[in-house]
């Protein structure tokens, strides 16, 4: 009988012995360590930008911060080529309140070398999605320069840049570049006072 019972206790030993070398060797192999306390870590949606991010991509195109989109449609043109080309809608969460949010991106051509973004901004209140976009939230896009843009920035805090200026003989006369930006205050975007920047074409090299 102490024979056997020396056997079982040798065996549960032994077999507790290769789970502990399991273990470690799964952890430097490059395993999960179990017994590690847990974090919850945020991922936000790809693209989205802070201050020390770029203002262009990888392609040299414009990033107006918003990221990937959530949801993409592409719309039908008529004959001439205008109309509502897409339409991008991105899930995020503007005012730090842990609902998700929803911004919308059309893009509308014209039939010509111009277009421009619309963008809408909605709340995800208790009484539904509520629209505080504010009044012209749009750009101006020429084929050679932008009068308009909007920039998104989600870190530290949301804000919205807005670089423009004014048409003056042709599309592609300097002017004068003007700054306001967009902060979220009592449920509502305000904007700054319009500042002077410098004189440019294209004003997306101001961002």
């Amino acid at each position: 009988m102490n024979t056997q019972r020396g056997s079982i206790g040798f065996n549960i030993m032994f077999a507790i012995m290769l789970v502990a070398i399991g273990i470690m060797l799964y952890i430097l192999l490059g395993g999960k360590n179990p017994f590690a306390t847990s974090t919850n870590t945020i991922v936000s949606p790809a693209g989205i930008v802070d201050d020390a991010a770029p203002s262009r991509d990888a392609n040299g195109e414009f990033n107006d911060g918003l990221g990937a989109p959530d949801a993409a449609t592409t719309g039908e043109l008529d004959e001439y080529g205008a109309g509502i080309a897409a339409i991008d809608v991105f899930n995020r969460d503007i005012n730090s309140d842990g609902r998700i949010d929803r911004i919308t991106r059309t893009r509308v051509e014209n039939g010509t070398d111009h277009f421009y973004y619309e963008y809408k901004l909605e709340l995800n209140t208790k009484n539904g999605y509520t629209d505080i976009t504010p009044d012209g939230f749009r750009t101006t896009e020429g084929a050679e320069c932008a009068l308009r843009k909007l920039r998104f920035v989600f870190r530290p805090a949301f804000r919205v840049d807005t670089i423009s200026r004014e048409w003056s003989d042709t599309w592609i006369t300097p002017t004068m570049a003007t700054k306001t930006t967009y902060t979220f205050r009592h449920g509502e975007l305000n904007a700054s006072d319009a500042a002077q920047m410098r004189v440019v074409c294209d004003v997306a090299d101001l961002f």
